[in-house]
């Protein structure tokens, strides 16, 4: 007697996708295990915490409302301290530009001063020793 088993090649892959399958089962029933013991331990907190919990949700409309109106003063405050800031932007452009203008007149009076201090220089350089040496001869 002679009995022959054969296994082609679909059996095997069908085989195959089956123990894929009931793998794939186990770890879902693993995860869903976890999220319902997850689950307990959020809801044993939320118990816990329920007053605290419920007074956070009557103030929450009047902390949004108090949200709202502040930053609409700030959008208010922003649009009137938009205009400053141009104006201020508008002066200070004008003042760089009347000083660009004026750059020759305040170099040119730097070089007369500096003109000045070298003349003043040679001056008590050469007038001052002449006023010394006739202090030490009078002594």
């Amino acid at each position: 007697m002679d009995t022959i088993i054969t296994f082609t090649l679909k059996d095997l892959l069908v085989c195959g996708v089956y123990i894929a399958l009931i793998v794939m089962i186990i770890y879902i029933i693993k995860i869903l295990m976890k999220l319902h013991s997850s689950m307990k331990h959020i809801n044993a907190v939320v118990e816990d915490n329920r007053k605290e919990i419920d007074a956070i949700l009557k103030e929450a409309p009047g902390i949004s409302q108090n949200v709202n109106t502040i930053s609409e003063e700030v959008a208010h405050d922003i649009t009137q301290f938009r205009g400053t800031v141009d104006n201020i932007a508008e002066t200070t452009e004008s003042v760089t530009e009347v000083v660009k203008e004026n750059q020759s007149v305040v170099d040119g009076l730097t070089s007369i001063f500096h003109t000045a201090s070298i003349a003043k220089g040679a001056y008590d350089k050469f007038f001052t020793k002449e006023s010394n040496e006739t202090v030490n001869e009078e002594e």
